[in-house]
């Protein structure tokens, strides 16, 4: 039993992205190091993995924001930004989010979810925990748990 638990969690790890409320980033390391993490099962150069980060630093609206930036110099929307940026070069096909725009101002939050769903539009489940309505109104569907 406790293999099998343990296949299934290196299983949910490989096939999944983890969105943390905290951003689950490494404060004293650069962007750079942080989106490595992202890249770990791709075989590709040094200027290949530049270039991808540079890409979906592009892609999530962080063209103003340096690979040698140190993460506890970002704001927390753009530290969110990063994490996301994280789980793009993942390339999952699960996604998992808690409460990702809790502390992000209404322009930020909505630039999260416009990314998200068009990861979703990308045939990736996304599951999104949260308490904000304005988040479950995009949703496909909403399970409330205080009603089961």
């Amino acid at each position: 039993m406790d293999k099998a638990f343990s296949l299934s969690k290196l299983f949910l790890l490989t096939v999944s992205g983890y969105l943390f409320q905290n951003f689950g980033l490494l404060d004293n390391e650069d962007v750079s190091t942080n989106l490595d993490l992202g890249l770990i099962n791709r075989k590709c150069n040094y200027k290949e993995k530049d270039k991808l980060k540079k890409d979906v630093l592009a892609r999530v609206g962080l063209t103003h924001i340096h690979l040698e930036q140190k993460i506890y110099e970002l704001s927390g929307g753009e530290a969110q930004r990063v994490a996301l940026a994280k789980i793009i070069l993942k390339n999952p096909p699960l996604i998992l989010a808690d409460e990702l725009t809790a502390s992000l101002d209404p322009t930020t939050s909505q630039g999260i979810m416009k990314l998200l769903l068009d990861m979703k539009n990308e045939n990736r489940l996304i599951i999104i925990a949260t308490h904000n309505p304005d988040i479950w109104n995009q949703a496909d569907e909403v399970i409330n748990l205080n009603q089961l």
